[in-house]
Parts: C-alpha cells; sequence; structure tokens
C-alpha cells in the first residue's frame, strides 16, 4: 500500500506541474518552425494560386477581346475611318458604329466582362458607365497605354483605375488594311470581382494549412507534455531515492512508456533495486541484513499493536559451523551459508522474512502467525537441513541447526523480545544443539538463563566442541548429528 500510494504521489505531483522550461524549450522549437512554415505555406500557395487565377484571367479577357474584335471584323468589313468635319463619326466600312452600342453589350451579356472599343485613344463604344449610369465614352486612354500599343501592336495586360474603380484590363490592337494602328479593343473585369474569387478558391487552401498546423501543434503539445511529465517523474523518483527511500515505485507515465525515456526510466528502477539489494541484503546470503530487519521488525511490531494480528520471533545458528571452517576452509563456510540461507528464504515465503543475523546466526521474523505455527513450520526446516548433504568439492557436509522461538507482543520492546529469543537459543546451545527450544519452557531452567557467552565461558564452550568433533577424516557435520542423536531423548522433552 505504501508503494502504490508513492507511486500515486509521484503521477499526482507531475500533473500539478505547468509547462517548465524543458517542455517550453521544446515547444518552441517544434510548434514555432511548425507556424512559420505553415505562414509560408499559405503565402507561396496564396501567391501562385493567385497568379494562376491571374493569368487565367488575362485569358479569358484576351479571348473575349479578340472575339469582340472578330465579330466587328466579321460583320463590317473594312477599315476603321472617321467621317465629318465639325461633328464626326466612326464607321467600319460602310457601317456606322458611333452610337450603335448593341455590339459591346452583347458581348458583355455573353461574357460578362466591360467591353469598350476605341479609336486611337478615345473611347468611342464602351459598357462602362458612371456613377450616374452614362456610359463613359469620348474619354481618352493612358497615354502610356496607347505609346505601349504602337510599338508593341500586341495584346496589352494592365490593371488600370478607370472611372475611380479598378479594373484588370486587356488591350488588342485594331488595324486597318495598311498596317495602321486604327484604335484597340479593351475589355475588363473588376478588380474588387477578381479578388474575391481568389480569395474564395484560396480560403480552403489557407483554412486547411491552418487546421493542419494546429492538429500538428496540439499532437506535438500533448506529445512533449508526455515526454516532460515522464522526465518529472524519473527525476521526481531519483529525488525519492537519494532521500534513502528504496520502496518507492516508478509512476505508470515513464514506466509503461517503449521509448528511449521508458528505457531510461527502466534503467533508473534497476539501479533503485540494485541500491536496495546493496543496502538491504546481505550479499553472500541473499537474506536481508541486520540493520534492515531491525527496521523491518519495527514495522512488524507497529502493525501487530494497530490489528492485534500475532507474529513470533525465532533466532537460530548452524551447529558446530567453526569446526565446518576450520576443516574445510571458510569457502566451504560461505557454501554452508548459502545452502541454509536458500532454505530459510523458502521457508519465510508467505510467513514473513529471514534476516542474517551475524555469523552463522539467523533471525526470523513470522509475520501474522502464531508461536505454534512458527514452530511447526522451523521442525520443517530443521528436518529438511538435517536431511539435505552439501556438496563442496569431492566432501558431503552435513550440518544441523538449533532455534530459539518466542512469541511476539505488544508489550515488549522488539529488542527484549530478541534478547529472550536469543536465551532460548543459548538454552539449546548448551543442551545439545540440533533443537528448537521455546522461550516459554525455560520456567524452571532459570540459572540456565543467559545470553550467548562470552571470554572465558565462550572458550569453554568451544573447547567442548571440539572434543566431539576432533576424529580426524571424519565430517564434522556428521559428528554434529551423531551428537544430536545422542541427545533425541532429552529434545522430545524439550521441543
Amino acid at each position: 500500500m505504501k508503494d502504490k500510494t508513492e507511486k500515486n504521489n509521484i503521477g499526482n505531483d507531475m500533473k500539478k506541474n505547468k509547462i517548465g522550461r524543458l517542455q517550453r524549450a521544446i515547444l518552441v522549437s517544434t510548434v514555432l518552425p511548425m507556424l512559420a512554415m505553415g505562414v509560408i505555406i499559405a503565402i507561396v500557395a496564396s501567391g501562385n494560386y493567385r497568379n494562376v487565377v491571374e493569368t487565367e484571367v488575362n485569358r479569358s479577357l484576351k479571348a473575349a477581346a479578340e472575339l469582340t474584335r472578330s465579330v466587328y471584323d466579321s460583320l463590317y468589313p473594312g477599315d476603321y475611318v472617321l467621317v465629318g468635319d465639325k461633328t464626326v463619326s466612326l464607321y467600319k466600312g460602310e457601317k456606322e458604329l458611333t452610337g450603335d452600342f448593341t455590339g459591346v453589350d452583347r458581348i458583355k451579356a455573353d461574357t460578362g466582362m466591360e467591353v469598350t472599343l476605341f479609336y486611337r485613344d478615345a473611347r468611342i463604344l464602351t459598357t462602362i458607365t458612371d456613377e450616374n449610369g452614362t456610359r463613359s465614352v469620348a474619354t481618352g486612354v493612358n497615354g502610356a497605354i496607347m505609346s505601349a500599343m504602337e510599338k508593341s501592336m500586341e495584346p496589352l495586360f494592365y490593371v488600370a483605375d478607370i472611372n475611380n474603380e479598378s479594373y484588370h484590363v486587356c488591350y488588342v490592337p485594331l488595324v486597318n488594311s495598311d498596317g495602321s494602328l486604327a484604335g484597340m479593343i479593351g475589355t475588363g473585369e473588376r478588380t474588387g470581382e477578381v479578388e474575391q474569387a481568389i480569395k474564395k478558391q484560396i480560403s480552403p487552401i489557407v483554412l486547411v494549412t491552418i487546421l493542419t498546423i494546429l492538429f500538428a501543434s496540439l499532437i506535438s503539445i500533448r506529445y512533449t507534455r508526455g515526454v516532460v511529465l515522464s522526465i518529472k517523474e524519473i527525476r521526481k523518483f531519483l529525488g525519492i531515492v537519494t532521500e534513502g527511500r528504496l520502496d518507492a515505485e516508478m509512476g505508470d507515465r515513464a514506466a509503461k512508456r517503449r521509448d528511449e525515456i521508458g528505457e531510461a526510466a527502466e534503467g533508473v528502477v534497476k539501479m533503485r533495486d540494485t541500491l536496495r539489494v546493496m543496502v538491504e541484503k546481505d550479499p553472500l546470503t541473499k537474506l536481508y541484513n541486520r540493520r534492515f530487519g531491525t527496521a523491518r521488525m519495527k514495522d512488524v511490531s507497529e502493525a501487530a499493536v494497530k490489528t492485534g494480528q500475532p507474529f513470533a520471533v525465532a533466532i537460530g545458528d548452524i551447529d558446530f559451523f567453526k569446526k565446518v571452517n576450520d576443516t574445510y576452509g571458510h569457502d566451504a563456510g560461505d557454501e554452508v551459508l548459502r545452502f541454509v540461507s536458500l532454505e530459510l528464504r523458502k521457508l519465510m515465503v508467505g510467513k514473513g522474512f529471514a534476516v542474517r543475523w551475524g555469523g552463522e546466526e539467523f533471525l526470523l521474523i513470522f509475520d501474522k502467525l502464531s508461536e505454534d505455527q512458527a514452530a511447526e513450520a522451523l521442525l520443517g526446516l530443521m528436518a529438511a537441513v538435517r536431511a539435505k548433504t552439501i556438496k563442496y568439492g569431492e566432501r558431503s557436509i552435513k550440518v544441523t541447526m538449533t532455534f530459539g522461538i518466542i512469541s511476539g507482543n505488544t508489550v515488549d520492546d522488539m529488542k527484549d523480545i530478541v534478547k529472550k529469543a536469543d536465551e532460548a537459543l543459548y538454552f539449546g546451545k548448551t543442551n545439545g544443539r540440533n533443537r528448537m527450544v521455546r522461550y516459554e519452557d525455560l520456567e524452571g531452567h532459570e540459572e540456565e538463563k543467559s545470553t550467548a557467552p562470552s571470554g572465558d565461558a565462550g572458550k569453554k564452550a568451544e573447547g567442548g566442541l571440539t572434543a566431539v568433533s576432533e576424529k580426524e577424516n571424519e565430517d564434522p557435520g556428521a559428528e554434529a548429528e551423531s551428537d544430536a542423536e545422542a541427545l533425541m531423548g532429552k529434545l522430545a522433552d524439550n521441543v
């Protein structure tokens, strides 16, 4: 529950954070270039489309002007001439054109364009009117346009102001039979109408571009936010670990990623696990070390106070372990420790935990188990250890174990409980070994209750062990078992 709460706290802390410097930098380096690119694309696309539209408009204007010229040439063969002294009229062959707007009006109706027939630079016929509806006849074209026409004798295109209104205009020359320039046909379309057509066509392009940029930006923002929050989860996790809280869990956002950040999170978790093993576990036996075991004992005691659930404490060691070291060397002793520790780890699965208390001594905490349940499990362990043979090179080693056990309580301090279990162990060691002794069974043995011996007393105990195990070419573990079997009758009364 604590790990889950820690994990949730890491995730919740990340959700509270606003956009930080890293996310801002990523967004600036990704979204802004996208926005700039989008603006450039919109401008270039608009410009290109404008050119296409204007080219099409000019093509249409030219076609209408040439159509007008062809219609007049077909209907009225002959040259364009002015007739009269004071009042002049424009003729095309035998046809007087002055005042006859039928032709230009029909072409405007068909094309939607303004049409003007010039003689030289003067408007003779036109569909263009002023604000009062009066046709703009007898007005002149810009002199620069007329000069350009005289030089090129080719169609010309302009954006020109006519009656204070802007037009896209095409002028085609009217040439008499002698090759002289008689005038021009001009066709025009209001610039506002052209711009409206351009905007109508460009608007979807701009809209799609804007929506694409917004969509890409949202994806970028969402992704970068996920990246940044994942990095912050990793940083938060590392902060907790550096505080010594090695039970912290990595947040889901970082842990579930399937990219380099997820790999980094996995690496950090593995580092935490390695640190946890280094700090909490004994490297040889893979059991909890004494420092961490003491902390966990406190947790068990506090939980028992809150829930009222039972627990039991046992402490034990390997019988005649010093003789193993003296006979086969410390490497053999290490192999024995690894074997016993493996059995202890298997025993404590689902029952509590085991601690290497020091040397060949082990502390077992049975969580949520009564003393009777713990004692039954211990007897099974002792039988399993007794029955197995440890192979070391060509030699076979057999060992036994002695345990002291006590029921935990919420009144005594854990140190006192462990001390009492140690007294039961010492009683077992001084009364035959290879046995389990309950602390409550020490009643009536007040003189024999004490902690582990020291000084001369310790030497005396070791001396007794040496005397029992001094036979050459015999396995010390086997001697221990024989010694234990000789005392089985006494064991039955104490187990």
